[in-house]
């Protein structure tokens, strides 16, 4: 995007609806993934039923191309014998090398740790998946992972579905694009934005 997140409230406001109007163009080339772990809480699930929701609003506004699957934390050996080979695995491994390319990390969301085995005496690697992850492409190439780190702040679902609903695909692009228009409403005493 050309323009700058620079002068005033109102200022701001124009960019953003810029951004806002041309979102309908990038559709074709922007990929949603959600990714919800099979063993949750029934606690837990009208969140995630809310998160679907919002998800399912970024399709029917064009903003994005939406796929919602479920994972389950997995042990890459046992995974690797099964008849439909490595997915979770091979999928975590993508977005480690995502992340330690942008420089970014995938923990505590992501965790390996080892297993004891009933069946002989080495242990067993088995990789942990969060509750909720959202990885987004843009052009078929992977762009944002969520949860992620830069090591002093960190990305959530929620911020990276609020930075789509901008037309932001980028990390932490949300904050510190948005921010200042939010900063300068309530300045002038106006929180809604108008």
């Amino acid at each position: 995007m050309s323009q700058k997140w620079e002068g005033n409230a109102e200022d701001n406001t124009r960019h953003f609806f810029i951004i806002m109007t041309e979102l309908p163009e990038q559709a074709e080339t922007i990929r949603a993934q959600l990714y919800l772990r099979q063993r949750t809480s029934s606690e837990i699930i009208q969140q995630l039923k809310k998160t679907v929701t919002r998800v399912r609003r970024l399709e029917a506004d064009g903003i994005a191309n939406v796929e919602i699957k479920s994972w389950t934390t997995v042990n890459p050996a046992l995974e690797e014998l099964t008849d439909s080979g490595p997915s979770v695995s091979l999928t975590v491994k993508s977005f480690q090398a995502w992340a330690d390319r942008e420089g970014y990390t995938l923990r505590p969301a992501f965790t390996q740790r080892e297993t004891t085995s009933l069946i002989s005496s080495q242990p067993a690697v088995e990789i942990q998946v969060p509750i909720v992850c959202l990885a987004v492409y843009e052009d078929d190439e992977l762009r944002c992972v969520a949860p992620c780190s830069d090591g002093d702040r960190t990305y959530s679902v929620e911020m990276c579905l609020a930075a789509l609903e901008a037309g932001l695909t980028d990390p932490f692009a949300f904050q510190e694009h948005l921010e200042p228009i939010l900063e300068d409403t309530m300045e002038n005493g106006d929180e809604n934005g108008s």
